[in-house]
């Protein structure tokens, strides 16, 4: 009869536990972005990983799992997400608590600090640039370049325009969708990408074709090159956050 209850209790607690959400088109594009990610990035390698958008926290389970010696730190503009990354992660003992980030607003002004300033070697932003204010795009150049380490990577996934055209059919038809919900949404120009992450001492390295007619761009933190960012290195704190 005990051994009966047990059970019971344990099924009754399963079935009243929080279930995490899930989005279809992270559980379908995680494989391939990790795959991009382990060209540059080393299993055990003891890297500092900083996310943008990170949804319900599929990605951050998936990658920080692979990357087990990574410290993961998922941040999210829609707070009621941040329980279901809690969830998704919750056996994670080497992904941080979430934080609610608006990334279009300046480092300075965020809700936290981030724990590794001008330290982190790798950040991360899947499928935000097309579907967010172009605020979102700029803060993102802007607040990586202070956030990364030179030398340090940025990772963007999703779809973009080329040379001022969308193709295929799909993604202009997921385009005009996108502007019909928002005007301020739609697919970014690679080009125009290129432009502000210079103007942000970022480099585009890489354009890597992905499935779905979606592309994974790679970025690098390049050292200072001018006296502005020699400039920056010589205030008090030494990354120019005061």
């Amino acid at each position: 009869q005990h051994y009966y209850i047990t059970n019971n209790l344990r099924y009754i607690k399963k079935m009243t536990e929080p279930k995490a959400k899930c989005y279809p088109s992270a559980s379908r594009n995680e494989k391939d972005i990790l795959e991009v990610l382990k060209q540059f990035l080393g299993r055990s390698d003891k890297i500092k990983v900083f996310e943008v958008a990170a949804g319900t926290g599929q990605h951050a389970k998936a990658f920080a799992s692979h990357f087990s010696s990574a410290s993961w730190e998922p941040t999210e503009f829609d707070g009621s997400l941040l329980n279901d990354i809690k969830l998704h992660c919750k056996s994670m003992k080497n992904v941080k608590t979430p934080q609610k980030v608006d990334i279009s607003k300046n480092l300075e002004d965020w809700e936290f600090t981030p724990q590794y300033l001008a330290k982190y070697d790798v950040g991360l932003c899947v499928n935000m640039i097309h579907i967010s204010p172009i605020e979102c795009t700029h803060g993102l150049f802007k607040n990586m370049s202070k956030l990364l380490a030179f030398g340090g990577l940025l990772f963007t996934y999703g779809p973009y325009a080329v040379d001022g055209v969308i193709s295929p059919q799909s993604n202009v038809d997921f385009h005009n969708s996108l502007k019909s919900r928002n005007p301020k949404w739609g697919l970014r120009d690679i080009r125009f990408l290129k432009k502000i992450s210079k103007e942000n001492g970022l480099k585009l390295e890489m354009v890597v074709d992905m499935p779905s007619n979606n592309k994974t761009l790679v970025f690098r933190r390049l050292p200072p090159s001018s006296e502005s960012d020699k400039l920056l290195l010589t205030l008090p704190n030494g990354n120019g956050l005061d």
